[in-house]
Parts: structure tokens; sequence; C-alpha cells
């Protein structure tokens, strides 16, 4: 697996699970909860299949394309969690799957059987993540404190990832006998930081009931 096809699988993974936290504001039985699932499997194979055919270089632009991501992804969640408006956030983190997807599929070329994989573990994970979403609904919490806590995570990640990503993009893989990625000190303590503010935010959500 090249690096641009492991960034790919990491954020199609976040945001399927987003979107399926999502959608469990919703009332859906199985069949529907399939039909969705499925649609989202189509929606991914054609974005995936879509971009191999486009002609554009940004592998020197991700560290600012996941950093925009990440902090687009961060200020939607708390504007829509103050104002409780899930389904604004819904279509807007379908919007963020479609760019985020697309912007890394063409620089990947995934493979036809690949993409088939891809899409495959995007519709498992919204199934199997919506159906959890029936025992959340039972928790102390509200569920859209829940929602914006996993969203603040996701920020935090991408935010990582775009932090990290042109120390990974240089690194001589043939130096070591597995896949590994490895961060400078400096860029370690961001990821403590990250970590942190991700526990504080979570905190403020959970004591002001969802409204900062």
């Amino acid at each position: 697996m090249n690096l641009m096809g492991g960034y790919l699988l990491i954020l199609l993974v976040l945001f399927a699970g987003n979107i399926a936290l999502l959608l469990g504001n919703y009332k859906l039985n199985n069949l529907k909860a399939t039909a969705v699932s499925a649609a989202f499997f189509i929606i991914t194979f054609i974005l995936i299949n879509t971009s191999n055919y486009l002609k554009l270089d940004l592998s020197d632009y991700f560290s600012i394309i996941f950093l925009a991501i990440a902090i687009s992804t961060f200020i939607l969640m708390l504007y829509c969690t103050r104002k409780d408006n899930l389904k604004m956030l819904f279509y807007s983190s379908i919007i963020l799957f479609i760019i985020s997807t697309m912007s890394v599929s063409c620089q990947t070329h995934l493979e036809f059987f690949t993409g088939i994989l891809y899409s495959l573990l995007v519709f498992i994970i919204i199934f199997v993540v919506y159906q959890l979403t029936k025992l959340l609904h039972h928790a102390k919490r509200r569920y859209s404190v829940i929602i914006g806590e996993y969203m603040s995570l996701v920020s935090i990640l991408v935010f990582i990832l775009g932090l990290t990503y042109e120390s990974t993009r240089n690194l001589d893989y043939t130096m070591f006998s597995s896949f590994l990625i490895l961060t400078p000190t400096y860029q370690l303590i961001y990821v403590i930081i990250g970590i942190f503010v991700v526990l504080v935010a979570g905190v403020l959500i959970n004591d002001k009931g969802g409204n900062l």
C-alpha cells in the first residue's frame, strides 16, 4: 500500500464513522439503513474511480489540505452542536467526505478491486456504527455531545496528518522492515497537546450540555 492509499483509508474510516453517528439521529429500519449504506458504497466507489482520471498533482499541498479539513470539521462541529443543528452537520460532513476522498484518491490511482474493497469498508462501517448508535441514545449524555466528542477527535487526528505529512513523505521506507510512521519529537508534543485539547473540549461540551 502506498502512502496516499493509507491516508485515504484513514479518512474513509473516520468520515464513514462520523456520517454513521449523524445518521443515528434519524430512525431508520434495517432495510433503510442497508440502503443508505449501499448508497455510500456506490458514492465512494464512483469518487475513487472518477478521481483516477483527474490529472492533478496535489502532493505538495496535502499539509494545507489536511489542516483545512481538520479546521473545517472542528468549526462545523462547534457551530452545529451549539445550535443543535445536526441536519446541517450531516450534510456538511458529506461534503467534507466527498472533498477529502476525491483530493486523496486523485493521487492514489487505486486498482479497480482495491476501490471495491475501500467502498465495501465504508458500507460496513456505516451500517455497523449506525446499529451501535441505538445503544448510544440510551447514554446519560446528550447524543449531540457524543457526536461532538467524536468529531473533535476526528479533527485532531486529521490535524496530526497535516502536521506530519511532509516528514512522513520524506522518510526512506527501505530502512524499515515494516511500514512505520515516525515523527520528530516536536511533532509528538503537538500530538500530546492535541489529545489534551480533545479531552478539554469533551469536558466543556459535557458540562454545558452540548452548548458552549
